[in-house]
């Protein structure tokens, strides 16, 4: 295996989309580019990546091959690489060789490859009707103010607009967004909708965006939340578990 990308940074920006999730995952390599699907410690959320082959300047898979990773460390090691220098990711005697290419200078870290078996094999089977799509700053926004008073958040899909609720011990906030609004840039509802997830799971799955990066939120009631977003050409995509309401 030997899969180069001309700015190393760009690399670490795609990580960014997993690290805040995952500790660590099985890597699938394949003729096609890499991917992963992996569960968060806790089994709330899943998320599913991809790296198309063609955000590599150099994409040589070998053999399709499974790579078990610490993705805090590969994180941060990738930190490490700067503009103007690229990256090639290769492996040899279970590690993963990460080495940076700069102007008569060349880096190789060395990380040790984990047996995590085979890893996850497919995403939930959930059809969804409903879907949202909104800038990432507004929607970081809407977080911040739920924060203020719980630590879960209700989306509310009815009457043609998306409501956010959020109802806690130290007070309420409701917030409504119509569609053609400056926040919301498509809004399709097929059926009403309501669901409430944890703030802070969403935290983590948004942070990975750029302010202006589209999101797309797809609803169901008390289903688990689907969120959608391109990442420096890599595509993330999770699966949040919600609260179910007691009776």
């Amino acid at each position: 295996m030997k899969i180069t990308m001309e700015e190393a940074p760009a690399l670490k920006d795609a990580m960014e989309a997993i690290v805040n999730l995952v500790d660590e995952g099985v890597f699938e390599i394949a003729e096609d580019g890499i991917s992963l699907k992996a569960m968060d410690p806790s089994q709330i959320s899943m998320i599913a990546f991809n790296m198309p082959k063609t955000m590599f300047s150099e994409f040589d898979a070998g053999e399709q091959k499974r790579l078990g990773i610490d993705i805090g460390k590969l994180s941060k090691v990738l930190a490490r690489g700067t503009s103007g220098e690229s990256v090639e990711l290769s492996n040899d005697e279970g590690r993963l060789n990460i080495t940076f290419r700069g102007k008569k200078r060349k880096r190789v870290f060395k990380l040790p490859l984990l047996d995590l078996g085979e890893g996850l094999e497919r995403e939930p089977k959930i059809e969804y009707k409903n879907k949202v799509v909104l800038r990432a700053d507004a929607l970081k926004e809407i977080m911040k103010d739920a924060k203020l008073v719980s630590s879960h958040i209700s989306l509310v899909l009815e009457n043609g607009k998306l409501s956010v609720e959020i109802k806690g011990d130290d007070g309420e906030v409701k917030e409504e967004f119509e569609k053609d609004g400056e926040e919301i840039k498509a809004l399709e509802i097929a059926a009403d909708a309501k669901a409430t997830y944890p703030l802070s799971y969403l935290e983590d799955i948004v942070k990975g965006s750029k302010a202006d990066t589209d999101i797309s939120l797809f609803v169901e009631t008390d289903r688990p939340l689907k969120v959608e977003y391109n990442v420096v050409g890599a595509d993330a995509k999770y699966y949040l578990a919600p609260r179910i309401e007691s009776a």
